[in-house]
């Protein structure tokens, strides 16, 4: 189990286990643990090179680690965002920007097609206080249509800082 892992089942079971009643019981740690390597296990890994490969034009980096439990799909995630159009040869290939949440945090839940494809699928896993970098091929952001001042098919790079967690109540 890589350190990415434990450092995820850990944080499910910190989480589960604030929310549950103390009993002489030693069958809900077991089936918390179960349940929170589950999740770790389904997380891709990083690279030799710290990249992570979610799916074909989507890849992620770790900017900053975070510290918190991982997002799952249904959570409400708070957000900081900045938004580049992906350059090769630009430094860090971030090329023109072209937008940032500044201080208002940018709020969608994972999984409902609030937010580009792209999203939906690198934003789960990220740890509460992760900051990670995603580039997102042209099929799974804003596609042929682009989206001005985007255009059709760009690649794009996010650094997403995910502030905040919250469960669908």
């Amino acid at each position: 189990m890589s350190k990415y892992q434990i450092v995820v089942a850990v944080s499910v079971l910190v989480t589960l286990g604030a929310c549950s009643k103390v009993d002489d019981s030693v069958e809900p740690i077991e089936a918390s643990l179960e349940a929170a390597v589950e999740v770790a296990q389904s997380c891709p890994e990083a690279d030799e090179s710290g990249v992570i490969s979610i799916a074909p034009d989507l890849s992620a980096r770790i900017i900053q680690s975070g510290y918190g439990r991982a997002a799952v799909e249904g959570d409400y995630a708070d957000t900081n965002v900045s938004l580049w159009l992906f350059d090769e040869e630009a430094e860090d290939r971030h090329g023109q920007f072209i937008w940032e949440s500044g201080a208002n945090v940018f709020q969608f839940q994972l999984g409902s097609g609030q937010v580009i494809k792209g999203w939906d699928m690198g934003v789960p896993c990220m740890l509460e206080g992760e900051t990670r970098e995603l580039v997102v091929g042209g099929d799974l952001a804003y596609g042929q249509a682009g989206r001005d001042p985007i255009p059709p098919n760009a690649t794009l790079i996010f650094n997403i800082e995910l502030l905040r967690l919250k469960s669908p109540e």
